[in-house]
């Protein structure tokens, strides 16, 4: 009888048991846009079609109406280099060199990318400025 019991205690011990591994991990990009949270899951990764040197990622939110895109040199572990935020067909960037901004590009190879961004678009006389905080990209492709 006791080892009945013992048998029926590790059955369901293991049967309580996770398999961690089989946990597909979430891909994503997630900003505070003006107080807005927004966490994207569909995005696209490819190349940029003037300059192959560096991979152009885009994605769509807020009913197709905005859209962000940026470019980071392939493998390259450093920073953003163009960032443009589209609302509405209007086109916002963030200047590589002197706009106000915080990008860091942690991992980047010919499969994923991952880093942190904090952008605010330039201010130009006739458009307004949006600013996005605590950026993440976990992204595959």
């Amino acid at each position: 009888m006791k080892k009945v019991l013992l048998c029926m205690i590790a059955l369901i011990m293991l049967s309580c048991s996770s398999d961690d591994e089989n946990i597909p991990l979430q891909t994503f990009i997630s900003f505070n846009l003006d107080g807005v949270n927004y966490f994207l899951t569909e995005y696209q990764v490819t190349l940029h079609p003037l300059d192959e040197n560096f991979r152009m990622i885009e994605a769509s939110f807020d009913n197709n109406s905005k859209t962000i895109r940026f470019f980071v040199l392939l493998e390259e572990t450093n920073q953003i280099d163009e960032f443009i935020f589209i609302n509405n067909d209007r086109y916002y960037t963030s200047d590589v060199n002197f706009g106000d901004r915080e990008t860091s590009i942690t991992t980047h190879t010919d499969s994923n990318m991952e880093g942190t961004f904090r952008v605010t678009t330039d201010a130009i006389s006739d458009k307004p400025v949006f600013t996005f905080t605590n950026g993440m990209i976990n992204i595959e492709y």
